[in-house]
């Protein structure tokens, strides 16, 4: 049979992508391994970006109903006293949701799953394996086990182990980080007297995290020292005297024990032809930061909307080349974030952990919001030419709540928007070229943007209108109305070139 597109991996990423192509009418084959969803909490944390794509494609409210608010972040010295504070960032929220949140992965992936089978022409095949690709400039050919599907794309998400990418011959760009931890996930049981936040314990004696999940899932990353051998850890006797230098053992039952080498790796190529490589199959990081999953949702949205662009809305091919020119760069910054957290909770050298603490308590304690950590987009499919618009180019934009309740991306609905924050900045004329790309002229009011966020975010700029892009990311602001028919007209100029 012949599908639009093959998604091989059905992990959150897979699932995700699954949906958002369903969404768009796409005839889709997924192809995973696993009979079923991995039984066990491997990511544990996300943020509202994440959200914001699952309210995209309609799940949000039910993952939301399982998940609770991140708690904060305390960074525990040598000394065992406190050298540093993440803090949630408060309300209102810039995008709508919960900036961070802990969640349940296998419940959250079933809820994906369930999310594909409300499109029938997305066809599911579990318990396949993807054996073989290849591709010419009409579509691809897969073969799952003894069967041969084509497609017109394939996107490879089968994970850190991709045998996609592994078949590409992908370069991997190796970031320089590569530890051993052990992982423990537990329940409690009694009353452990544990932090409230999450904590890292930045002990050179053994480094390690305490994680507050959802319910009374808790979660311990131990740093495997230098010298000590990872395969010893695997025994469950080993792993419960690790974990009792953290918590009284018998107030919690151990759920799972894994080891894992903690990698920072970043293909160097996400698109052959008309294969994309996405989620781990693209890179790899860290736990520190909470942020591995979420890169993956990110390639999906980031994906999706331009595949359907070029196939349904007629924009230029070229345009699937800055689906690895955005998200390349903007892993890598992710990733080289999150290492550099890595590298203060895991110093082994008390001499060096001593003067990191020293360095740390020095710094103005200010509240310090996770999610800052996180960039925006600095090229592609963005207005950056070095003028005045590209300062908002590649943020993301705001959702408001609206006076009624609704969320705006709800409100307003999917493609591209024209936000005019002045009722004067968008001509007849204007309205014609815009709807070259059948995009949406938006008026923000103050029903809509009750607690101002829009306003607030566009005063930064002194932007009289915005453009923002399906994915909900900045194109470009204007000042003016000049400046908007320009930013218009480079957009569809890129669009169809």
């Amino acid at each position: 049979m012949s599908y639009d597109a093959i998604v091989v991996g059905y992990g959150p990423a897979g699932a995700t992508m699954a949906n958002l192509l369903g969404q768009r009418g796409w005839q889709v084959a997924v192809v995973e391994r696993s009979e079923s969803v991995h039984p066990y909490p491997r990511a544990i944390t996300a943020d509202h970006e994440a959200m914001r794509v699952f309210q995209h494609i309609g799940l949000a409210e039910e993952i939301a109903q399982g998940t609770v608010p991140h708690p904060g972040t305390d960074f525990v010295g040598a000394d065992g006293l406190p050298i540093k504070h993440y803090n949630p960032a408060p309300a209102p929220h810039l995008l709508g949701w919960e900036p961070n949140f802990m969640f349940h992965q296998p419940e959250l992936e079933r809820v994906l799953r369930r999310g594909v089978d409300r499109f029938p022409h997305v066809e599911v095949m579990l318990g396949r394996s993807c054996r073989a690709v290849q591709q010419d400039e009409d579509g691809v050919l897969v073969q799952v086990d003894d069967d041969v599907l084509s497609a017109k794309y394939l996107v490879a998400c089968d994970g850190a182990s991709s045998g996609v990418r592994r078949d590409l011959a992908a370069p991997i760009d190796d970031l320089e980080f590569d530890e051993w931890w052990v992982v423990v996930d537990t329940h409690l049981s009694g009353d452990a007297e544990l932090p409230e936040r999450i904590t890292q314990y930045c002990r050179p004696s053994r480094p390690g995290t305490y994680i507050v999940g959802p319910g009374a899932l808790r979660r311990w990353e131990i740093k495997i020292l230098p010298g000590e051998d990872p395969e010893e850890f695997r025994a469950p006797e080993k792993a419960r005297s690790l974990l009792s230098q953290f918590v009284d053992v018998s107030k919690v039952e151990i759920q799972r024990l894994a080891v894992y080498r903690f990698h920072a790796l970043v293909v160097d190529r996400w698109r052959y032809g008309r294969i994309f490589l996405m989620g781990d199959a693209a890179h790899q990081m860290p736990p520190f930061l909470g942020q591995g999953m979420c890169a993956g949702i990110r390639d999906a949205i980031n994906l999706a909307w331009k595949l359907d662009g070029v196939e349904r809305q007629g924009y230029g091919t070229s345009l699937l080349d800055t689906y690895g020119q955005e998200r390349k760069p903007h892993v890598r910054a992710v990733v080289e974030t999150t290492k550099s957290f890595g590298i203060i909770i895991g110093k082994t050298d008390p001499v060096e952990a001593a003067r990191r603490d020293d360095v740390l308590r020095t710094q103005p304690q200010l509240t310090s919001v996770r999610q800052k950590s996180i960039p925006g987009l600095d090229t592609g499919l963005i207005a950056l030419d070095g003028s005045d618009p590209g300062v908002a180019a590649g943020e993301l934009f705001p959702q408001p709540r609206t006076s009624g309740g609704v969320l705006l991306d709800d409100l307003i609905g999917p493609g591209f928007w024209l936000v005019a924050l002045r009722d004067d900045v968008v001509d007849q004329e204007l309205r014609q070229l815009w709807a070259e790309l059948r995009g949406r002229v938006v008026h923000v009011t103050e029903e809509m943007d009750p607690d101002r966020l829009v306003r607030s975010w566009s005063d930064k700029f002194d932007a009289v209108a915005v453009i923002v892009r399906p994915d909900r990311y900045v194109f470009g602001a204007a000042r003016d109305a000049d400046q908007l028919r320009d930013l218009v007209a480079d957009l569809v100029h890129r669009l169809k070139a």
